[in-house]
């Protein structure tokens, strides 16, 4: 069974180097076929040539592989999957892009779990909530296990002020291996909903695993709003705070936008007396 398997693992390798070595420039497929070309030399050298060319021969096979390792990856240093490259888009806030290839790839039946969960994230940011729901419930439909898209489905939940199913979505997602950081979003749902009591211990234990300056904010304000911490620091405040004035903008028009905006005034008001 491995034996096939690997077979078919090579011929696929094979296949996709063939696929790209037509796009390739020149030197780099002159440099590949010269390398493979003399690799299959010291092979045949190593298996059945005379005894002492054998070990030298082998040695180059092992520097001849290496080679072609490098020239493989210089010849390929401007290929970027569309993935990738939504990706890229997504982190530079550039929505619009992301969502253009995404589309594309979604549109063309190219869009895996992955890309799906990425165009909802991409949607939600845009505000396109309903689009954002849909795209991670086809996420979710080829593998309902996977926690990325139940916790981008949680997250366009509590954007909609859905606090509760939004708390039901974010708890499967940690179950299924979500990141432990998840527990703070599952707090902000529960707290969004009132049960503040389920909310508080999540917060003060959790605390010490937030990095990201806009959650140590949010956690921080929380237990400040339910009796259980002091105000935030003015240092925190003013790392985290840009973070949830853009949240407030963009999602204004939701019940969750608007309590952003009561929070975010909030927050400004503790950097003002400090």
């Amino acid at each position: 069974m491995s034996l096939w398997h690997n077979a078919g693992f090579m011929g696929r390798l094979t296949a996709y180097i063939f696929s790209r070595f037509r796009q390739w420039e020149h030197p780099a497929q002159v440099g590949m076929a010269l390398a493979l070309a003399l690799l299959l030399v010291t092979l045949a050298v190593a298996a059945v040539g005379p005894a002492n060319l054998r070990q030298p021969a082998l040695i180059g096979a092992f520097g001849l592989l290496f080679a072609a390792q490098i020239i493989f990856m210089w010849a390929n240093r401007h290929l970027v999957t569309p993935f990738t490259r939504a990706q890229r888009a997504y982190l530079a806030e550039d929505f619009a892009t992301a969502r253009q290839i995404l589309e594309t790839l979604d549109t063309a039946g190219q869009a895996n779990v992955r890309a799906l969960t990425l165009l909802g994230n991409t949607y939600r940011q845009l505000g396109l909530l309903g689009e954002s729901e849909d795209a991670l419930t086809k996420a979710l439909n080829f593998d309902p296990a996977d926690p990325f898209p139940r916790y981008g489905f949680g997250r366009t939940l509590l954007v909609k002020g859905l606090y509760a199913d939004a708390a039901e979505a974010i708890a499967r997602a940690l179950a299924d291996g979500a990141p432990p950081v998840v527990r703070i979003d599952l707090a902000e749902a529960l707290y969004r909903q009132g049960r503040e009591s389920e909310a508080r211990p999540i917060l003060q234990t959790d605390r010490v695993i937030v990095q990201e300056p806009y959650r140590l904010l949010l956690v921080d304000y929380l237990l400040y709003r339910m009796g259980a911490g002091e105000p935030p620091a003015a240092a925190v405040v003013r790392d985290g705070l840009p973070f949830w004035q853009d949240q407030a903008r963009r999602f204004q028009h939701t019940p969750y936008g608007q309590a952003l905006l009561d929070d975010v005034r909030q927050m400004q008001a503790l950097l003002e007396e400090k």
